[in-house]
């Protein structure tokens, strides 16, 4: 996603509202890779505060990714907010700032006439994705056995094996609810 700030730059105090449509890169996420259903959009607000561009707004699209339980593909819409500073590469600002400092991390430089946000706001997405994505709340899983998926149907497995070290604990369990 790229936005053309030459006038902008130009106009410390000004502000611009931009609409963005694009496609996204996959992303990866706990080793699985996901992938974008279609352009990302962005709707932002891009000051310039007479040191710096401040690009406020948010972003949304759709994710296909996999069910944690049952492992089917599905879509998942996104929203995230999108806040951050970018200062132009050769200002003083930047040059005294040490790379090695945590606040180092909070200054995205940017030189030229186009701002390059993707990196942003594909971490900014990451950041709002749950831990893990469940088609349903009741999504059932698959069967540790034979791997049938059982929101599709009954598996045929027997009963659950009991480690028959614990066998005396469900014996145990019986008698007292007698």
């Amino acid at each position: 996603m790229r936005v053309d700030v030459a006038d902008l730059k130009r106009s410390p105090g000004e502000s611009i509202q931009v609409e963005l449509s694009s496609p996204l890169p996959e992303l990866e996420f706990h080793g699985d890779r996901l992938s974008f259903d279609g352009p990302a959009r962005a709707s932002l607000e891009i000051s310039n505060t007479g040191k710096a561009l401040l690009v406020q707004g948010g972003v949304r699209g759709t994710l296909k990714v996999r069910c944690a339980r049952c492992l089917e593909p599905f879509c998942v819409p996104v929203e995230a907010p999108l806040s951050e500073v970018y200062y132009p590469a050769d200002s003083e600002e930047i040059a005294v700032v040490d790379p090695t400092k945590e606040e180092y991390q909070e200054w995205i430089p940017f030189s030229g006439d186009v701002l390059d946000i993707t990196p942003e706001v594909l971490k900014s997405i990451l950041l709002v994705l749950p831990m893990r994505f469940l088609c349903n709340e009741g999504c059932r899983g698959l069967c540790p056995r034979c791997g049938q998926n059982l929101n599709m149907a009954p598996c045929a497995c027997p009963g659950e094996d009991v480690d028959p070290r614990l066998m005396i604990l469900k014996d145990m369990l019986k008698d007292s609810n007698r």
